[in-house]
């Protein structure tokens, strides 16, 4: 009897259906990303801001220099600003970077489900709860 018992084998079809929408979903996720930071550094470029003043990572606590995006919500506000940051761009093409795993980890639970897979859901499901929290705890979300 061999390692993989074949009644405990998914069809390959459905485990193939569960990978395409994971591949996909990191194919979109990263080329999404990627786009947003090209864009944002041309932005940046484009209205000169590769002649300013370098940034200083030093600061006196409690001061934000400009620019700098330490939440999802001041990412947003960049956005929603008029005109908007080029930095703001830069930082939601970072977010969409990091967020493109979770989203595949949270859409391969209830494909695994439908395929009829409850091992592979529940180590997904496990996999997105350690995400969320490792992002919580390190104050990602806020």
């Amino acid at each position: 009897m061999s390692a993989l018992d074949s009644s405990h084998r998914p069809r390959s079809g459905r485990v193939a259906s569960v990978e395409h929408l994971v591949a996909r979903t990191l194919m979109i996720g990263g080329l999404a990303g990627i786009a947003l930071l090209l864009l944002g550094s041309g932005l940046y470029a484009a209205h000169g801001g590769f002649h300013q003043d370098p940034l200083h990572l030093t600061r006196p606590s409690g001061v934000m220099p400009p620019g700098v995006f330490t939440s999802v919500g001041q990412v947003v506000g960049g956005i929603r600003a008029r005109p908007i940051d080029p930095l703001a761009v830069t930082a939601l093409g970072l977010v969409v970077l990091m967020g493109t795993p979770i989203v595949a980890v949270a859409l391969a639970i209830p494909a695994f489900l439908r395929a009829g897979d409850r091992q592979y859901a529940a180590i997904a499901a496990f996999v997105l709860t350690l995400l969320l929290v490792s992002l919580t705890v390190a104050g990602g979300i806020h």
